[in-house]
């Protein structure tokens, strides 16, 4: 509260008015209120600094790398300091490996290969070894761009002058029989010249792919060699390593815009300490080169994070700031960054929906098909394992590797997909896209045809009218011409304008109609989506069929939360509603009851058992507090809701 102020009478008389008095006693409490606003506000942007600069696990809203503040930096110093052989050590960086930046990544192979040779290897020997493997897994990668350069040459077509010009450059790059002494400027000079001397009309794309992984090497050698880990104490170079592996994650809070307010709170955003240094001299967070779109899809990310921490209770904020900073950085980049609906849809999901705890548990069965579930940090490095494949025999292999994840509908397309390698491992991309669209659309009549069976029956048996069954007796057969006469594959948009007039209202009979209509839908959809890829997309310069089919296909594959009873029904947002689904598996079950959901699979009531049992060594294993009792709530809520059957209820009831 402002202490009232006292006037001299006797000074009025400078004023030439009683208003002029009155003006001037006014403006002067005026000043006062603002002085004690900003007062108060000034506490108020220390304890959000505060707050902000302790948040973790917050991506960089400039390079999307995770972040760490600067108590969990000196904590992972101090652990480091203290590990003792190679297996503690591989375990500590295995731990925190999302905050190894991308250039220091290669040291966990190297680790990995060290422990499986020397299991009880001290920490001395380790840093040693890890120091003098350093130049090596350069040289590797060196070799690694040669033969890619040389499967190139010989797997896609090109004129003779142009692989002349590329079998030169492998000839120069061969001369060296230790890569290592290659400066990166000398090796980007000799792939230059294929830029230069040939036409070969992908060749950008060659070199950036080439230079790419050259990079990232040549920085992990430069990063290892110049820091100093022999020689010296083990401890001292266990925190130099520690420096070099986790100093720039840690979080900096950055102006969106130096041109606004560094006491507005809406203007402050945090990047990591190398996005920090990169931006030093700028007069934003970000560099006018930045990839716009790249920008925009890591500051949603951010959002993303952000809007968690405040649902936390971990950062204290107004309702709009979210929306404020946004508007802030629409300014800052002059209207190139945007968010849309889509980009806000997500954001606000996580307002309604409190966190599935379980969604960071690898490989837990969907309860649905058992088909095992991939965690979001799990589809991020196939996704980028995929971007960063240069064949399909490598995209093939990723599939393959990976397919206990892929659920049921899209698991048949990626089985088509290897099947076409195995049968010609020198297939196109054309023809590899020519013969799945093929496939789909063969899958597409079989569901077309069962879905107009199953309506046909259904109308038959029902208490529609004579009139209302001829309607959509003549949709079916619309559909049956649409699909005879379409040169392309049918979108599931155009399926529901077909479907839109059919006379389907709310009783419980037309109501059913409706759920199978709109599960034949959302089959399509999942059916044609790895296959049938956008004009816009295709229109993309780094458009890659057989990378955004094989991107597609796991998509679909992340665990997912499932209300058991939907929320629009009366059910609960708690974790005892929950359970986790693959996204194939969530979609289909749609609008379903829980009684229809769960008694249309005979196979359902074994896998939601070996679910929750996955669940409970979960628990268990993590030390999970307060989820002891999650598998006796749920086995109860089926046993009363799905029918009565008591095989789960059985086993994991407690009171039992």
């Amino acid at each position: 509260m402002i202490s009232p102020i006292v006037v001299n009478i006797s000074n009025t008389n400078k004023y030439t008015s009683i208003n002029d008095y009155h003006k001037n006693y006014i403006r002067f409490n005026h000043q006062s209120d603002i002085y004690a606003l900003s007062f108060g506000s000034k506490n108020k942007i220390q304890d959000f600094n505060k707050e902000l600069s302790n948040l973790n696990n917050i991506h960089c809203a400039r390079c999307g790398q995770y972040m760490i503040s600067s108590e969990k930096y000196k904590l992972l110093l101090e652990q480091i300091s203290q590990v003792k052989t190679v297996k503690e050590l591989e375990n500590l960086l295995l731990e925190n490996s999302q905050y190894i930046s991308e250039n220091n990544q290669p040291i966990l192979t190297d680790l990995k290969n060290i422990n499986e040779k020397y299991p009880n290897l001290d920490i001395k020997n380790t840093l040693e070894k890890i120091y003098n493997h350093a130049p090596k897994v350069y040289a590797q990668t060196c070799q690694n761009n040669i033969n890619l350069i040389k499967l190139v040459t010989e797997k896609l077509y090109m004129s003779e002058h142009n692989k002349n010009v590329y079998i030169k450059i492998i000839d120069k790059l061969n001369l060296h029989k230790d890569f290592y002494p290659y400066k990166l400027t000398d090796f980007s000079a000799i792939m230059n010249e294929s830029l230069r001397d040939t036409d070969y009309p992908r060749k950008e794309k060659l070199y950036n792919k080439v230079m790419l992984h050259q990079t990232k090497a040549f920085r992990y050698y430069k990063n290892i060699t110049s820091r100093n880990l022999v020689n010296v104490e083990p401890e001292k170079a266990l925190i130099e390593l520690g420096k070099l592996l986790f100093k720039k994650s840690q979080s900096e809070i950055s102006l969106i815009s130096k041109y606004n307010s560094a006491d507005d709170n809406t203007n402050k955003i945090l990047i990591c300490a190398d996005c920090a240094h990169q931006t030093i001299n700028n007069k934003r967070y970000f560099k006018i080169s930045d990839d716009k779109k790249k920008l925009k899809n890591r500051f949603t990310q951010y959002l993303q994070d952000i809007n968690k921490a405040i649902a936390n209770n971990e950062l204290h904020v107004d309702s709009d700031y979210l929306n404020l900073i946004t508007q802030n950085l629409k300014k800052a980049s002059g209207n190139t960054i945007i968010l849309n609906a889509n980009d806000w849809q997500f954001l606000e999901y996580k307002k309604n929906f409190s966190d599935f705890p379980f969604e960071n548990f690898e490989d837990l069965p969907c309860p649905k098909c058992r088909a095992k579930m991939m965690t979001h940090h799990q589809r991020e490095k196939v996704l980028k394992k995929i971007q960063e494949s240069n064949s399909i025999r490598e995209i093939n292999n990723i599939i393959k590797e990976n397919q206990k994840y892929i659920p049921p509908t899209t698991k048949k397309l990626a089985e088509k997909f290897m099947d076409k390698f195995v049968r010609d491992p020198y297939i196109t991309e054309t023809l590899m896209k020519k013969q799945m669209t093929a496939y789909v659309r063969k899958l597409d009549r079989i569901e077309l045809n069962a879905f107009s069976k199953k309506i046909k029956d259904k109308v038959e048996n029902s208490n529609l009218t004579n009139k209302e069954k001829t309607a959509i007796y003549s949709t079916i057969k619309d559909l049956r011409e649409f699909d005879k006469n379409a040169k392309v594959l049918y979108s599931s948009a155009k399926l529901k304008e077909l479907l839109i007039n059919s006379p389907i209202y709310t009783d419980n009979e037309k109501i059913m109609l409706k759920i199978d209509t709109e599960e034949f839908l959302t089959t399509i959809e999942i059916i044609q989506g790895p296959v049938s890829h956008s004009q816009k997309l295709r229109e993309n310069e780094d458009y890659n069929w057989c990378k955004t089919f094989a991107e597609r296909i796991f998509r679909k594959s992340t665990l997912t939360q499932d209300h058991l009873i939907a929320r629009n029904n009366g059910g609960a947002d708690d974790i005892n509603n929950k359970i986790g689904l693959h996204r194939e598996c969530n979609q289909l079950k749609g609008k379903k009851s829980l009684y229809q959901w769960y008694n249309e699979d005979p196979q359902i009531e074994d896998n939601i058992n070996y679910y929750l049992d996955e669940t409970n060594k979960n628990i268990i294993n993590k030390k999970l507090n307060n989820y002891d009792n999650y598998a006796s709530n749920i086995a109860n809520k089926i046993y009363y809701l799905g029918g009565g059957k008591s095989k789960i209820k059985e086993k994991f009831d407690n009171n039992n």
